[in-house]
Order: structure tokens, then sequence, then C-alpha cells
């Protein structure tokens, strides 16, 4: 009897150690899933942030050109406002010139009426010398 119940406890130990080594074996397996998993998950996570990278980057040269072409429309848009800053100023000195022109007309044409009224003592007298 006690090699029968040396070869059950011989048994029970091996039984144990099998259940021991499945368990572990299962353990592992699991783990080694939960490995892969975890991998697959981190390509996914690098991937995505190398498309973000690249979406920032593009966005980035996207700003830059739109700043680039802000500026340069800044640029044109004050030559642009000088020059109509400038037309108006000349628009400004022709009216000025044109009504000095009105004014110098009217004093030759009150000069000639007066010079073809009167007699040529009368004239250097009472001639009109500035315009009204």
């Amino acid at each position: 009897m006690t090699r029968q119940k040396g070869m059950s406890a011989v048994g029970a130990a091996a039984g144990a150690a099998v259940v021991i080594a499945l368990a572990a074996g299962v353990f592992a397996f699991q783990k080694g899933m939960e490995a892969e998993r975890l991998q697959s998950e981190l390509t996914r996570t690098r991937q995505d942030l190398d498309k973000a990278r690249a979406d920032a980057k593009k966005a980035a040269l996207e700003v830059a050109a739109a700043s680039k072409e802000t500026s340069q429309l800044k640029i044109h848009t004050e030559r642009l406002t000088a020059e109509r800053d400038g037309v108006r100023k000349a628009m400004e000195d022709q009216q000025a010139a044109a009504e000095q022109m009105r004014a110098d007309l009217a004093l030759a044409k009150e000069q000639i009426s007066y010079l073809s009224a009167r007699t040529s003592k009368d004239v250097v007298r009472g001639m009109p010398k500035t315009a009204r």
C-alpha cells in the first residue's frame, strides 16, 4: 500500500505539475496575445502621430504662404493708398488752379470792359488791380 500511496502521490504531483504547466502556458499565451495587441496599438498610434505631424507641417506651410501673400497685399494696398492720395492732391491742386484762372479771367474781362469804356487818361487811374 505504501507503494500505491507513493504512486498516487507521484501521480498527484505529476497532475498538479501538468495543471500548473497548463496554467502557466495559458497565462503566457494570454500575455503574448496582450503584447501583440499592445504592439499593434502602438503601431497604429505611431502611424496616427506621423500623419498628424505631416498634417501639421502642411498646415505650417499653408500658413507661411498665406502670411507671405498677406504681406504682399498689405504692401500693394499701401502703394495704392499713396497713389490715391496723390491723385486726390493733384485734383485739388487742379481745382485750385482752375479757380485761380477763373478769377484771372474775370479780372481780365473787367479790365477790358473798363478800358473799352474810358478815355486814355482815366484808364490808368481807375483800372482794377486785383480780382474780387
